[in-house]
């Protein structure tokens, strides 16, 4: 967490200067070759959240160059998620914090991007200098990027897309195509997630083995990963949500999710619920837990990637938002429910690191009640029918 906030600092206050200076020497284009694309560069370093709303733009911005390579810089954060899109054809993993360390590593990484041409290059990050400086370096043809607020990225694009506060961001990133023309309809914004039969066998077994049919399986994802700590709904709410829902409806199974570093907090979980919980946590990769999701009645999480990964799978959506704006970061799907926290100051963020308090408060004002009611609302709405 330390290491990304020292990039944050060195990708502002050496990147802007870099990308101004860049943009005096060098020369926009006018005219995109849209009739000559062959090959094609996105550039998106994270997260697993942004990756998987981006899905909806590969597979469009493909189904308009159908014969057109597709080469995807991405990092270790969303590699996991950009190996398995079948619009990408080829993968260049970057390091980008190792450039902090060894700025040669960042040249002879420049070198190497420069022996492949691209007649399109599309930087899908919203804020990062370093993306735009990237652009500026590689052989393009022609480059196409976010303006967005306060970050003075945009000098660095042959055309520029704004990048808006309060618009979905899986719609922002369909933005990028209409420089090239290609207009959205409503089938473009559909989701997208690929399991494959071992996944779902993976699933099928593991209901049978925990004997999970006819059972109302509700999934609590405790977790925002390693840098959404204020995200987070504390431990002991969703152990008090987890006893009420096991009390409340003897059918009902509790199932944990998390990734290996959420295992403790995961467990403290699964203890203070007490009996009718499974734990998964750190057990599993990411598509067998995916599978699982895709079978449950109902996930409970805050804004994070599992969130956007449940939407995809058809899986109803609690989403528990306090920093994060849900009309920006929430489930994109019509199956979705949105928990907003009450604290005055909600919703701060906007690029997903800026933070309007160094602790926030605001999930602790979404409170036990609130969720368990939502679902209960969902499990039997006839009660609830005026």
């Amino acid at each position: 967490m330390k290491r990304r906030a020292i990039f944050r600092v060195f990708d502002k206050y050496i990147g802007i200067p870099v990308i101004i200076l860049l943009s005096i020497l060098t020369k926009r284009k006018k005219r995109i070759p849209i009739e000559n694309i062959k090959k094609i560069l996105i550039i998106k370093l994270a997260a697993i959240g942004d990756s998987i709303l981006l899905i909806p733009t590969l597979r469009t911005l493909k189904n308009a160059f159908p014969n057109a390579e597709f080469t995807f810089i991405c990092s270790q954060i969303n590699l996991s998620v950009i190996k398995k899109i079948p619009y990408v054809d080829k993968i260049i993993d970057c390091n980008v914090h190792s450039f902090l360390n060894n700025p040669f590593l960042f040249i002879k990484f420049i070198k190497e991007l420069r022996k492949e041409k691209y007649e399109l290059l599309i930087d899908v990050g919203q804020w990062e200098r370093i993306n735009a400086i990237i652009s500026m370096l590689a052989r393009a043809d022609y480059t196409i990027g976010f303006k967005t607020e306060g970050q003075h990225k945009h000098f660095g694009y042959d055309s520029v897309v704004p990048h808006l506060r309060n618009k979905h961001e899986l719609e922002n990133f369909l933005d990028l195509l209409s420089p090239i023309g290609i207009n959205i309809t409503e089938q473009d914004k559909k989701l997208e997630y690929f399991l494959n039969k071992e996944d779902y066998k993976f699933a099928y077994d593991f209901w049978i083995e925990h004997s999970l049919e006819n059972k109302i399986v509700i999934c609590l994802h405790p977790g925002c990963g390693e840098n959404g700590r204020p995200r987070e709904w504390e431990v002991q709410n969703y152990i008090d949500l987890g006893k009420r829902l096991v009390e409340y409806d003897e059918n009902v199974r509790i199932l944990i999710t998390g990734a290996a570093h959420e295992e403790e907090r995961c467990k403290e979980i699964e203890k203070g619920i007490g009996h009718n919980v499974i734990n998964t946590a750190g057990q599993y990769p990411l598509d067998n837990v995916v599978a699982l999701v895709q079978k449950v009645k109902l996930i409970v999480c805050s804004n994070t990637g599992m969130l956007h990964i449940a939407s995809c799978v058809g899986t109803k959506t609690m989403g528990l938002h306090g920093p994060t704006n849900p009309a920006k970061w929430g489930s994109y799907s019509k199956n979705a429910v949105l928990i907003q926290s009450d604290k005055f100051c909600s919703p701060c963020l906007y690029l997903g690191h800026d933070y309007g308090c160094q602790v926030p408060q605001c999930m602790a004002h979404i409170s036990v009640d609130d969720v368990f009611i939502y679902i209960r609302k969902s499990l039997n709405p006839e009660l609830f029918l005026n």
